[in-house]
């Protein structure tokens, strides 16, 4: 079956599902993309300078315009079924080829949260219209793997870490080494204790006696200060903050550990929660139970509709696109060497596009390319 083929058949299949075709330019301003999208897709964008001077990409994802399409067309709906079928365009590191034109067919579930009737409704619809649409092309046997950033957010937002820390953590969880140098500093310690104050105050400041001056009034009485672009006061600020935001280098040692060995935790999906629960006996965790109860109702409805025996959960998927905030999700054939399918759950990315109303959606993309080569 060639590549034109499998885009027209997923297209109308998509399309009898009772999903609306939208029809979407090839070009579009980089900056939505740079705003919304992950690292892995914004290196990969081919732009360039129109004669205005404006920087424009040929499309390197198919989601971002399909919601810009909504919130322009149909902006007074609550809920949209949308599909969408052709190419996108991302530069590759390969060898063999430099650049890449990929095609992809997929599908976006915009809704409310209000008018859900369980919490994992959509998330389970969206993951039975995968799997159906992979049948549909006599695609029997493939391996699914799932994660989830809501169990993620849960576990680090209970952890004892300031609440500066907390935030760098899930903002930075999509760029790895960024977040592994995040954790490198925790591990040696966040915030100054009275020691490391004193010595602080000594080797900048020329005192380690605030008794009778305030920082601001050493910072300002000093001929010489190196300020930068900072004023005494912000500097002074800054330093309070780190002051009153203590983690020692043993407690930091212990919440890396932490973090470290609940992002290691990956299994079958049926057999998850009992990971999870065992994770929390062996590492003293008293906090999680509720998020556990959480991943055993999304385990139960998941079984309900889908065959979940090769069905993967993995605490650390590390999906490359930013605007996902909820599950996510990728099927893989059978051998795992070829990923047939991505997609995902974006709560905010409708809001941060312009949406006046609060709606969440999910979708996902085939990977043509890759479904090509095992039809």
């Amino acid at each position: 079956m060639s590549l034109q083929e499998i885009n027209i058949l997923l297209k109308n299949y998509f399309i009898e599902c009772g999903f609306n075709y939208v029809e979407l330019p090839l070009v579009y301003d980089s900056d939505i993309f740079y705003e919304t999208s992950g690292e892995e897709i914004r290196k990969k964008m081919f732009s360039f300078i129109d004669e205005t001077g404006k920087e424009k990409c040929l499309r390197p994802d198919l989601t971002v315009p399909t919601c810009q399409s909504f919130i322009r067309n149909q902006s007074d709906n609550d809920s949209a079924k949308l599909c969408y079928s052709g190419p996108i365009f991302r530069s590759s590191d390969s060898l063999e080829e430099h650049s890449l034109e990929l095609n992809q067919s997929g599908v976006e579930i915009i809704f409310s949260e209000n008018s859900l009737k369980n919490r994992f409704d959509k998330d389970v619809e969206a993951l039975k219209l995968a799997t159906n649409t992979l049948d549909n092309l006599n695609i029997s046997k493939y391996k699914i793997k799932i994660g989830s950033l809501m169990f993620f957010h849960t576990f680090i937002y209970y952890l004892e870490l300031p609440i500066r820390w907390k935030q760098r953590l899930l903002k930075h969880f999509f760029r790895r080494s960024y977040f592994e140098s995040l954790l490198e500093r925790i591990n040696r310690g966040v915030g100054y204790d009275d020691q490391k104050k004193k010595v602080i105050m000594e080797e900048k400041f020329g005192s380690d006696n605030l008794e009778n001056q305030t920082l601001i009034e050493v910072l300002q009485g000093k001929e010489v200060v190196n300020l930068g672009s900072r004023s005494a006061e912000e500097i002074a600020e800054r330093f309070s903050q780190k002051s009153e935001n203590i983690v020692s280098q043993d407690d930091g040692r212990r919440i890396v550990k932490l973090i470290r060995n609940f992002l290691r935790l990956n299994g079958q999906l049926s057999k998850f929660p009992e990971l999870l629960k065992k994770f929390t006996i062996d590492s003293k965790v008293n906090f999680f139970d509720e998020a556990i109860q959480i991943m055993e109702e999304f385990v139960d409805m998941v079984s309900s509709k889908i065959d979940s025996t090769n069905i993967y959960f993995n605490n650390d998927f590390g999906h490359s696109i930013e605007f996902y905030d909820g599950i996510m999700f990728e099927i893989f054939d059978s051998s795992g060497k070829h990923k047939l399918l991505s997609g995902g759950r974006y709560d905010q990315l409708l809001k941060s596009l312009g949406s006046n109303k609060e709606l969440s959606a999910i979708g996902f993309a085939t990977n043509n390319n890759e479904i090509e080569k095992i039809l």
